[in-house]
């Protein structure tokens, strides 16, 4: 793990290191400036003394009295401050401030006399064996009309200079230092400046991580830091308030799946549960939240609701099925399941919601068998009461005229008593009969729309109305023959029933990416949109009047709604009024 340093440790090292670094630089090249300065200075002040004092010099050499040259040396030495020397063409030392010129080397290999013999001034520092230190030493050129005689030679020890520049650097250096230092305390300054305001919003941070968003940071002058603590200002705000409402939403959330009498559960994708509310840890049997985070396997001791769970999970669609639960009891929950998703429609799991209906069932059950048996037991009687009108009218010139027409009415009453039953019957048997129990083959759903136009064109050509047959052919679909075939014979009867005469009724097959859609229209008196929710319930009638005199019993599209749950399919309906309405059978393709 990378050790993280505090700011303030990054900012006042990088500033006073700057500063060091910078005045070491400035320090250096004064001191370079100032060594080159008083090098070039002295020699300029070296060069202008010689050039005085060959003036007094060059007499004296010319009339070859040397002595008084020796002793002018000394003495203009003593006034001068600076060692003198005068030697001639051949490199002897003629005067001489410091030593006797007669006991002296020549000086003719030195650098600078080479140089000023050439006529030119010369120029040298270098350790000098008489005096036994550094000097530095000019020359210029004693000459007559164009020719060197001589060289007169001034010198000045380094020692001066040195101590000179040992001055120098130990001004600068001091104010150097006292430098550094102002230069500390201010960045020391500004460094804090800078990060107290960033440790308090570091704090402020803290606090707001901790849930406290009643602490204010306070706003420096800095336009930078002052945004920033704006900002976070804002923020505390808009999260306190969010996370308000985040906890005002979760305790109306969690009061309301509490109150609920449908058991809810959230599982995530590993089928570990999330979340379970009160009534579905009661119909498990479970202590309210011990099954939190635990598998829905380890949880719930059923393999049907497991499985339901499973395949809910492999699916994006939503499902229903029925579960049965045995403890005391039989318990039968209806159970439905939804993909559980996220932001950006990411699924995070499955929501399951799930109701005991056991008494619900139980009562339609009930029901069923009530009608069935009702039904059943009834079908003897009407068809003796059929047979025996039946029998009276086949002498209905015996008959009176009233007596014909009572007979009549009794016959046509009894045939409709007869239908109602026979669909009373046939709802029944497709109720009883379980989702997913029926076998769904491909078949043809030409074949079928044939066979209901055979089964309807009577009643078609005595309504003169026509049947149109459109869309696609040679469709497959996955469904069965016969209960297909009775749910397009109810349509088409319905259809045919409520057109006008002279109309035309359309039939269109059409099979669109995986699904098969029959369509059945017709140009009808249509239905109000008031109606179409409950059009589908059994006995339910738009005009009860006029759909008794047309003969219906009130369960043709009760009958075409359960035909089509069986298939795993629906049916759908738009309808315009005055205009007509359009059925659609929908099949998996």
């Amino acid at each position: 793990m990378i050790r993280r340093k505090r700011l303030f440790w990054q900012l006042f090292p990088s500033y006073v290191g700057i500063i060091v670094v910078a005045l070491t630089a400035v320090s250096l090249f004064a001191l370079a400036s100032m060594k080159s300065f008083y090098h070039h200075q002295t020699l300029e002040d070296l060069e202008s003394l010689a050039r005085v004092m060959r003036l007094r010099v060059a007499p004296l050499m010319e009339e070859a009295r040397f002595d008084e040259v020796d002793a002018y040396c000394k003495g203009a030495a003593k006034s001068a401050g600076s060692r003198v020397s005068v030697i001639d063409r051949q490199g002897r030392v003629l005067g001489d401030s410091t030593k006797d010129p007669r006991g002296m080397e020549n000086h003719g290999s030195r650098p600078e006399v080479v140089e000023a013999l050439k006529g030119r001034t010369g120029s040298s520092i270098r350790h000098s064996s008489t005096l036994s230190t550094n000097m530095m030493y000019v020359a210029v050129p004693i000459e007559r009309e164009d020719v060197v005689y001589g060289v007169l030679r001034t010198a000045l020890p380094m020692t001066a200079l040195e101590e000179e520049a040992r001055s120098v650097r130990l001004r600068i250096a001091l104010w150097g230092l006292f430098t550094a230092l102002v230069a500390a305390f201010i960045s020391l300054m500004v460094s804090r400046k800078i990060t107290r305001p960033i440790s308090d919003m570091q704090r402020s941070a803290r606090l707001f991580a901790e849930g406290d968003f009643s602490h204010k940071l306070y706003v420096p002058d800095s336009h930078e830091i002052g945004g920033l603590a704006e900002s976070m200002n804002r923020m505390a705000e808009q999260l306190d308030e969010r996370i308000k409402t985040t906890t005002r939403q979760r305790n109306e959330m969690e009061a309301v799946l509490t109150s609920m009498v449908e058991g809810v559960m959230a599982v995530d994708e590993r089928f570990s549960i999330i979340s379970m509310n009160a009534a579905a840890h009661g119909i498990f049997g479970l202590v309210p939240g011990e099954a939190v985070g635990y598998g829905v396997s380890e949880a719930i001791r059923n393999i049907a609701f497991i499985r339901f769970v499973e395949k809910a999970a492999g699916t994006s669609e939503a499902m229903d099925e029925d579960i049965k639960l045995w403890d005391d009891r039989e318990t039968l929950l209806h159970t439905r399941s939804t993909p559980l998703r996220g932001v950006g429609e990411t699924r995070l799991g499955t929501l399951i919601v799930f109701n005991d209906v056991t008494r619900m069932r139980r009562l339609e059950n009930m029901r069923r068998d009530f009608a069935a048996n009702a039904s059943h037991e009834m079908r003897t009687p009407l068809t003796c009461i059929k047979g025996a009108v039946e029998t009276i009218l086949l002498e209905k010139e015996a008959l009176l005229e009233n007596h014909g027409r009572f007979y009549t009415i009794i016959e046509k009453n009894v045939d409709r008593m007869s239908q109602l039953i026979e669909d009373l019957l046939e709802l029944s048997r497709i109720e009883q009969q379980q989702l997913g129990s029926l076998p769904l083959n491909p078949s043809s759903v030409d074949a079928v729309v044939e066979s209901s136009l055979v089964l309807l064109a009577g009643n078609a050509a005595s309504k003169e109305v026509a049947i149109d047959v459109s869309g696609d052919t040679g469709v497959q679909a996955f469904f069965d023959p016969m209960l297909l075939e009775r749910a397009v014979v109810n349509l088409l009867d319905n259809a045919i029933k409520y057109s006008p005469a002279k109309s035309t009724v359309t039939v269109a097959v059409e099979k669109i990416a995986h699904r098969v859609e029959i369509r059945v229209s017709d140009q009808g008196c249509g239905i109000s949109a008031e109606h179409i929710p409950r059009l589908f319930e059994r006995f339910y009638r738009v005009d009860s009047a006029r759909s008794r005199k047309l003969g219906g019993t009130g369960l043709g599209l009760a009958i075409v709604k359960h035909v089509m749950h069986l298939l795993q399919g629906d049916v759908l309906l738009e309808s315009t009024p005055d205009k007509g309405s359009t059925f659609t059978l929908v099949l998996k393709g």
